[in-house]
């Protein structure tokens, strides 16, 4: 008879089995990006084990009122067994705990899972890549709002916030704190003599991993462009709803490759403003 999976929370030991499911369920996530993942101060991650080996995992993200769930992962030969039911109920109850919403992204066969807990549609967002070998850096067009950085006064830093959270409609000071160090900053043109406020971010990491938030298209198709010249083989994932982002990911000779349904379990976030939102921030986040 079948040992019965036991869920429980993550431990340093189970890295290995994670970096494994997780990297080969969503196209080689590197080790660097799974590591942030499971060591972000306001992530849980719980796992599913059977017979001493661990055979799903599943990351539930605080970010206050509200929360993401990510990384939802079962290993090919356990599936069917309710793992994945189990693992996201699990996940959820605990974001429950303080958040009003829970957030997440689903490919289609994962859809039906999150509809029987709840969750209801809450807009397509796609991914866009190149679909030949990417030109030089060199060959992506500059584009006016380039990003300056890295940050280092408190006051941009703080500026940088709200223009998240007026984007997103969250509180993701916990993570967008590790970016910091890596962030760079677009301002748009004001007046003569008027003080330069940042008016968009991106916050990357070495391995294309971060955001990239914007006030209008003409400071996102800077940080955009700044972007792909630094990463030529990332992608860009973001609303549908963003048309800005479309056409501009277009120009640039992406193609929307592939789609996720945004899902939410609760309210709707106020304050979502996804014509602002040029690049998630991780997949697991939104």
């Amino acid at each position: 008879m079948p040992d019965a999976p036991g869920l429980r929370i993550y431990r340093p030991a189970d890295f290995p089995a994670v970096l494994d499911l997780v990297g080969n369920a969503f196209g080689g996530e590197s080790p660097e990006t799974v590591r942030f993942a499971v060591s972000a101060s306001n992530t849980t991650t719980f796992v599913a084990e059977i017979g001493g080996s661990v055979v799903g995992v599943a990351m539930a993200i605080a970010f206050g009122q509200t929360a993401w769930l990510g990384n939802v992962v079962v290993s090919p030969a356990y599936r069917r067994r309710g793992l994945g039911y189990a693992l996201t109920e699990r996940a959820l109850h605990h974001s429950l705990g303080e958040a009003d919403t829970v957030l997440l992204l689903a490919l289609g066969d994962a859809q039906r899972i999150y509809r029987r807990l709840g969750f209801v549609a809450d807009g397509l967002y796609g991914t866009w890549a190149r679909r030949d070998p990417p030109a030089a850096a060199g060959a992506v067009p500059a584009s006016g709002g380039a990003g300056e950085g890295p940050v280092q006064d408190r006051a941009v830093t703080e500026h940088c916030l709200r223009l998240d959270n007026a984007a997103t409609g969250e509180d993701r000071r916990a993570y967008l704190e590790y970016f910091l160090p890596v962030m760079r900053i677009a301002y748009a043109d004001r007046p003569a003599g008027r003080e330069r406020l940042a008016a968009g971010y991106s916050a990357r990491l070495p391995w294309g991993t971060g955001a990239i938030i914007a006030e209008d298209p003409q400071v996102a198709a800077g940080l955009v462009g700044d972007w792909l010249r630094a990463f030529p083989e990332t992608y860009l994932e973001f609303p549908d709803a963003n048309e800005a982002g479309c056409r501009l990911a277009s120009g640039l000779g992406l193609a929307r490759v592939k789609e996720n349904l945004r899902m939410r379990y609760g309210p709707p976030v106020a304050g979502f403003r996804p014509q602002r939102i040029y690049k998630t921030l991780t997949p697991a986040v939104g």
